[in-house]
């Protein structure tokens, strides 16, 4: 097994994390920023280096059978149905979604993508993208750090994230299928569009957007604010995705049955 140091897991030419007061840094987070401002997204293409795609991989196909396989059907907002509203109404119409889910404590001590959210220069990058003076690490053994592992056939129906901004890194895509695709100006701070969120749920496809996320590229997405889905993947090759939780708060954890519901289990702080 290799052994990565977190300078040679990253593009440094690229992307300059050793030299966080220089101007080209400084010009990297204005960008994010600005990125994330205007559509929502940011996106480090080749962010980690072929070396370190290919490792992790080969890290994750090690563990991928202990993964929790989840399939469920919820709404689109993830939350309990309420039957204040009409059965049709979007807030109650029913998304499924399948894929199996490795958790924080699958990832040993010392592998590459372990070591990677670790890494005290990534977290400071974060923070300085979302204007945050300090940021954490989630508290959370399981959630804090995982990897969607979707097989042939499997997805992620439509849906908004619980949090602000989802940080994640592609890591092995399809050949077919499993495509980032998402919807804007649908939710705001306190407002929705229920009669154009209503029309992406029946099939119009009108405004559906694609995210061209190759592996090795490192993703700010807005999710709060975006619908968004993945394809259903096509073929054999599995499709990797890590999501890296940062919070804005230290010891942040999921409740025991968020817990138990994407992990199948629960475990304390």
């Amino acid at each position: 097994m290799a052994n990565f140091e977190e300078k040679d897991l990253i593009d440094n030419r690229r992307y300059p994390f050793h030299s966080p007061a220089s101007s080209s840094y400084l010009n990297l987070v204005s960008q994010c920023q600005q990125d994330l401002n205007r559509n929502g997204a940011c996106m480090l293409p080749g962010f980690l280096t072929t070396e370190a795609i290919a490792q992790i991989v080969s890290e994750i196909d090690r563990i991928a059978p202990k993964a929790y396989p989840c399939n469920e059907f919820h709404n689109v907002f993830l939350e309990e149905d309420d039957i204040s509203f009409p059965e049709d109404h979007p807030r109650r119409l029913k998304e499924k979604t399948s894929l199996d889910s490795l958790a924080y404590d699958h990832i040993k001590k010392g592998d590459a993508l372990r070591t990677l959210y670790e890494w005290d220069p990534l977290l400071h990058f974060v923070a300085a993208i979302l204007g945050e003076e300090k940021m954490y690490r989630m508290a959370d053994p399981m959630a804090a750090l995982t990897v969607n592992v979707m097989k042939k056939g499997q997805n992620h129906g439509w849906h908004f994230d619980e949090s602000l901004v989802t940080i994640t890194v592609m890591l092995e895509k399809p050949l077919e299928g499993g495509e980032f695709q998402y919807v804007t100006d649908l939710r705001g701070e306190s407002w929705n569009d229920y009669e154009s969120l209503n029309d992406v749920l029946s099939g119009n496809e009108d405004k559906v957007q694609t995210l061209p996320v190759e592996p090795g590229t490192l993703l700010l997405f807005a999710g709060y604010y975006q619908l968004h889905r993945v394809t259903p993947v096509v073929g054999d090759t599995t499709r990797y995705v890590a999501t890296l939780c940062f919070k804005d708060e230290p010891g942040v954890c999921n409740s025991p049955k968020v817990q138990k519901l994407f992990y199948g289990r629960t475990v304390a702080v």
